[in-house]
């Protein structure tokens, strides 16, 4: 009787998962895809993450029907792919702590050593996370990601700006593994739009 309810309670999970999130228990993973700009100088800068969200990573209506769980608290795991094919996991993240692991990778492949303190860094860059959030609307999770970048060195009257912005759409099929393909491909988009190549003036 136990492993034939058992398999009753799995067959309601697998056809109303996309209304009820009952299977969405681990946490939402992003996997970021690298694919970084031309190389710039070698050099140090200052990373910094700031978050002026004035939502929450999970919208309204996820959280409505209890889905997406283990990340209502904004906790993330995350993967970065390399472009040769290697890749680097890391669990347990805050979203600015991934955002800034996520950038600090991509300046990475560019040349660039991003460190959180400002001694020895020609430039600071500070990322503004404007919006980063996964929802449901009907059968489908959506994700949208709204990132600014500010580059400066403190004393100089020079900056240089950049943004990126990236949103998509994936059918929720199978509790959190759509909202993580969605923002996944929402946050590749937005940091893969990002133009550094304002760091060569700050040499």
């Amino acid at each position: 009787m136990t492993v034939t309810w058992r398999l009753v309670t799995l067959v309601v999970c697998l056809a109303f998962a996309p209304l009820m999130g009952c299977i969405s228990s681990s946490r939402l993973r992003v996997v970021y895809d690298i694919n970084p700009g031309p190389p710039l100088k070698p050099g140090t800068v200052q990373l910094l993450v700031q978050d002026r969200r004035t939502g929450s990573l999970i919208g309204p209506e996820a959280k409505a029907k209890d889905i997406f769980q283990a990340s209502q608290g904004g906790q993330m795991d995350l993967t970065t792919k390399n472009p040769d094919g290697s890749q680097i996991d890391l669990s347990d993240l805050s979203t600015s702590k991934l955002v800034w692991e996520a950038v600090r990778r991509n300046l990475g492949l560019i040349g660039i050593n991003a460190i959180t303190g400002a001694e020895g860094a020609k430039a600071r860059v500070l990322v503004t996370i404007d919006t980063l959030s996964v929802d449901i609307e009907g059968r489908e999770a959506k994700a949208q990601v709204s990132l600014s970048v500010d580059i400066d060195r403190p004393g100089l009257p020079n900056s240089y700006q950049t943004r990126g912005f990236g949103q998509s759409s994936r059918a929720n099929l199978f509790g959190d593994q759509g909202g993580s393909k969605a923002l996944s491909e929402a946050l590749t988009i937005a940091i893969n739009n990002f133009n550094f190549s304002g760091l060569n003036n700050f040499q």
